[in-house]
């Protein structure tokens, strides 16, 4: 089976996720960003250069950026949650939570 020159690389797979965020809340759309016609080709490439399940590190990277604004900066909860492709301070409450049992409060006031 010939590669698609489309295809990006899963080396940029983490580049790619960081700087479109807001656009991607799914490994079928990080799939499709990187220019993979099949979800699950995405996901075997992404599990063996990288060892992880993309779906893991979409989540990770979500939580660690949202952790980061909350924690360094002054945006308002509806500005993190749309920054990290959620669609309001609720949605980005219920992340929050069920990702790292707590809400978005406390990484904002304890700045651990």
């Amino acid at each position: 089976m010939e590669r698609r020159t489309n295809e990006l690389h899963p080396k940029e797979a983490i580049i790619i996720l960081k700087k479109n965020l807001q656009k991607i809340d799914r490994v079928n759309e990080w799939a499709e960003v990187m220019g993979y016609n099949s979800m699950k080709k995405f996901s075997r490439v992404f599990r063996n250069f990288y060892g992880e399940r993309p779906s893991k590190i979409l989540l990770k990277t979500k939580v660690s950026e949202a952790r980061q604004l909350l924690k360094n900066t002054e945006k308002s909860h509806y500005e993190i949650a749309q920054q990290i492709g959620k669609r309001d301070e609720q949605a980005l409450y219920h992340f929050m939570k069920k990702q790292t049992g707590k809400p978005p409060s406390f990484f904002r006031n304890n700045k651990e």
